[in-house]
């Protein structure tokens, strides 16, 4: 791999499928956490 400063397709890839999974499990922990709170009252 040569090295330029140019982030490769796949390094970009790879950074976006990280970011996304993150912001999904955030999402489904928020979420999981309104749900439980509403089914409480």
């Amino acid at each position: 791999m040569e090295g330029g400063g140019k982030m490769t397709t796949y390094e970009a890839l790879s950074l976006v499928a990280q970011f996304s999974l993150v912001l999904i499990g955030m999402l489904t922990l928020i979420v999981t956490m309104v749900v439980y709170i509403n089914k409480k009252k």
